[in-house]
């Protein structure tokens, strides 16, 4: 690992910790407070993804600029548009109608995502410059569990706060934490080890896009890629509002099955970490897909009435499992698999490509299912011990989605990949056991004398 990378991790604790307030659950709930409609919340949520597309034009001017100075920029822009959010959340509900805050929320949004998506295009091929490829699966599962360390304390602290303060001003106070931790994340961004320009591969002629899109390892890997997330999109735009009309529960509530979900998928990664540089990215995405479709299809289960209400708390218990290690496998072998497949040669160019189509597709999932849900509000049809309605379509569709994605999985080209039973050995035996040594040695280590 090359000296000073540690900034990134801690860069990762505070730049999680502000995003995953005002892109996150929090965001969500406080449009949910001010009575927004499905569409509205489909808007909010694919905002992120749709904007992605402005990597395309922005990918040119990363390696002249360098990557530190091009990604320093947008993250000092869009730190500051956190600050109007918290305005627009300490406003009063008295003095201000829902529909102006609903509106002042989405334009702030469609600002600080457009600042991020220009500026986060020369965030990947910088770390992928920087760290050896042989350590990269380490460096992904360290950054990632900052990040959900981070996301851990943040829904917390969201949680208890909405717990004992139900006022106006309440998300006001948490936009304002994510404000502070957008500049401190700052301070360590500008420690990371900079690429100078002169070092950088540079394409100097007309870029081929289309080519680039086409390259074969590269296009099957897409073509996976975005039929995963398809459902994913669809997921992540829907589950807050699901909690909160569908299972009825509380804000607080909601932010805890939250917190929760991340520890477990924390405790994931660092089972995974040793394993991931081994066992090659294949074996990793399909034991990914299982668990969501496991997840998504209990969910299914559970809104369309095969699983009485009764079993709620224990339904939670296994949703929270499956959805965290299916999340913790996916983010290290989907990040891993696109930066290993694209060639030195245009990496920029490769990834902003990757980048876009995958979040293009998430907004597509998103968006698509907004109307439907209005428009299927009061739906309800009965077929036996089965029962129609939008979230039993829902859940039963985005399930039907994973496995057909599995199905494409096998096409996608990997050199260095283990054998399925070589990697379920390593999986369920040999990992867990090291994770134990390994947390047994630093107990020992830790001890007096």
């Amino acid at each position: 690992m090359p000296p000073g990378i540690h900034n990134v991790y801690i860069f990762e604790v505070f730049n999680t910790a502000s995003w995953s307030i005002v892109l996150g659950s929090p965001m969500l709930l406080f449009l949910q407070h001010l009575n927004a409609t499905a569409t509205i919340f489909a808007i909010a949520a694919t905002l992120a993804p749709f904007l992605n597309i402005l990597q395309i034009p922005s990918a040119r001017f990363v390696e002249r600029v360098g990557y530190r100075r091009f990604v320093l920029a947008g993250w000092i822009s869009r730190s500051f548009v956190v600050i109007g959010m918290a305005i627009v959340a300490f406003l009063p509900d008295q003095r201000i109608d829902n529909t102006t805050r609903i509106y002042s929320i989405i334009i702030l949004l469609f600002i600080y995502n457009t600042m991020r998506s220009i500026s986060v295009c020369g965030m990947l091929p910088w770390f992928t410059h920087i760290v050896p490829e042989n350590r990269r699966g380490e460096f992904l599962a360290r950054d990632q569990m900052a990040g959900a360390g981070a996301t851990v304390v943040c829904l917390f602290l969201s949680s208890l706060l909405f717990n004992v303060h139900e006022a106006w001003y309440a998300y006001g106070v948490v936009f304002s934490l994510s404000a502070v931790c957008a500049f401190i994340s700052l301070l360590f961004l500008r420690r990371v080890p900079d690429v100078p320009v002169e070092k950088i591969d540079r394409n100097r002629r007309p870029i081929p896009w289309r080519e680039i899109f086409f390259y074969p390892p590269f296009f099957k890997y897409i073509r996976y890629n975005v039929i995963i997330n398809l459902a994913l999109g669809g997921s992540s735009a829907f589950w807050v509002r699901y909690f909160k009309t569908f299972l009825n529960i509380s804000e607080a509530g909601i932010l805890l099955v939250g917190a929760f979900t991340t520890i477990v998928l924390a405790l994931m990664l660092f089972l995974v970490a040793p394993l991931i540089d081994r066992a090659g990215n294949k074996p990793v995405l399909t034991v990914s897909n299982f668990f969501f479709a496991s997840h998504f299809g209990g969910w299914a289960l559970y809104a369309g009435g095969l699983i009485p209400h009764r079993f709620i708390m224990p339904m939670l218990c296994v949703q929270v499992c499956t959805a965290a290690f299916g999340g913790a496998l996916w983010n290290l072998a989907n990040v891993r698999m696109v930066m290993g497949l694209v060639p030195q040669m245009g990496r920029p160019h490769f990834l902003a490509l990757y980048s876009v189509t995958a979040n293009i597709t998430l907004g597509i999932g998103g968006l698509f299912w907004g109307p439907i849900m209005d428009h299927l509000a009061h739906w309800n049809i009965v077929w036996g011990f089965w029962h129609w309605n939008t979230y039993s379509l829902f859940y039963s569709t985005i399930c039907l989605i994973i496995l057909i994605g599995l199905c494409f999985l096998g096409n996608v080209p990997e050199p260095k990949t283990m054998t399925w039973d070589a990697f379920m050995h390593e999986l369920l035996v040999k990992t867990p056991s090291r994770a134990v040594s390994r947390l047994i040695g630093r107990l020992r280590g830790s001890g007096p004398g």
